[in-house]
């Protein structure tokens, strides 16, 4: 792998991220924000946020694919959602669908609230950055 994600001690422990990419290698690939749109532009999920963030993760693989990579290359993910609660109320069900699409690579994760996103419907947009080797 072209990265190698640490956990130096002194930190707390993580749940479903990584402290630290350590790139060692490869071509850094930037994914633009992907909210829940389908490939027409519409939202996928209108007030579900499991199934919005299932269209997340879908556009995510598709969009480092497009660039030559795979899922389990992405070094850093920044979630922003726009309720943090319904995130930590989903969070089983969240954490399966992304080990559908990323296994058990779990990257550099930020999770930001924010007041709303650019489509009043999304509930949730996710970019990254993956080291493509």
């Amino acid at each position: 792998m072209a990265f190698e994600l640490l956990n130096p001690s002194g930190l707390e422990r993580p749940v479903g991220y990584s402290h630290v990419a350590k790139i060692t290698s490869g071509k850094i690939v930037l994914v633009a924000g992907q909210a829940p749109f389908d490939v027409t532009g519409a939202v996928i999920g209108k007030g579900d946020f499991v199934a919005q963030f299932q269209q997340v993760m879908v556009n995510l693989r598709m969009a480092v694919e497009g660039a030559g990579g795979r899922s389990e290359q992405f070094a850093s993910l920044t979630m922003y959602v726009t309720n943090v609660e319904a995130y930590l109320a989903n969070k089983k069900k969240i954490g399966a669908v992304y080990r559908e699409v990323f296994g058990n690579t779990f990257p550099v994760i930020t999770l930001v609230e924010v007041k709303s996103l650019y489509n009043p419907d999304c509930m949730i947009e996710i970019s990254g950055i993956a080291v493509v080797d």
